[in-house]
């Protein structure tokens, strides 16, 4: 039974689903970045998060958050998306889609640290929260939105699984968590990392575009199925 489309031959619930989680981090990024001008409820909530200290810089823990944060790190996310990106050129036989993946990453990266710089939050190390303070870049965090932005971008390059979705947005969100637990950060910093980069990571998608599906086999009989015999003259079958 055929389905019936509108829109020009696409579904409009599927296309509603892929803009639902940017909408929501926009939103989120918007509203703590209010927060946090207004001194609300969530800057006022970050303090608490560090009135006993920073957390110790030893042990097993701090290394496990260590190694995990590296998720975030630009250096790391931006070069899997740059050969995720040269790989989805080949494949297309296409040099603008490397192009185009220059551009964003470029642009991805001058977009969060215009608003660090823009921000100039002073970090928990500091002691202090203060803003517009020349010579620090807290607010977002970098490490949550890059790895928001990148991994997003690199999955959808590759076609990734429902299942494979859920470990990259598992993986971000550990991201964003690690900043705050290695004192990294203040939580509303993760937050609106996390928020940005789900934005930039969306328009990413969109401008560079996803990459072909990986070729299906044909379905094929399985070499056990039984062989039908004829039925004798005068059965019924």
């Amino acid at each position: 039974m055929q389905v019936l489309r509108s829109g020009g031959g696409h579904l409009p619930g599927r296309a509603a689903r892929t803009w639902v989680l940017p909408l929501l981090a926009m939103t989120v990024a918007v509203a703590t970045t209010l927060d946090v001008l207004a001194d609300g409820l969530l800057r006022h909530a970050d303090t608490r998060v560090f009135e006993d200290g920073l957390p110790p810089r030893t042990g097993a823990w701090h290394w496990i958050w260590r190694t995990l944060v590296n998720g975030g790190q630009y250096w790391l996310v931006g070069t899997i998306v740059g050969v995720v990106a040269l790989l989805t050129a080949w494949r297309r036989r296409s040099l603008w889609t490397a192009v185009r993946a220059g551009i964003w990453l470029v642009g991805t990266e001058a977009v969060i640290r215009a608003a660090q710089v823009a921000f100039a939050r002073t970090s928990p190390r500091t002691g202090a929260d203060h803003l517009f303070t020349d010579g620090y870049l807290s607010y977002p965090s970098g490490h949550a939105a890059n790895s928001a932005a990148c991994l997003t971008v690199a999955a959808a390059l590759l076609h990734a699984s429902r299942r494979w979705w859920i470990a990259v947005h598992a993986l971000i969100a550990t991201v964003a968590v690690a900043v705050v637990t290695l004192g990294y950060h203040w939580p509303t910093d993760a937050i609106a990392g996390w928020g940005l980069g789900i934005v930039l990571g969306s328009a990413g998608r969109a401008f560079i575009g996803r990459g072909p599906r990986p070729a299906v086999p044909a379905p094929r009989e399985r070499a056990d199925r039984p062989v039908e015999e004829p039925a004798p003259d005068g059965a019924v079958q």
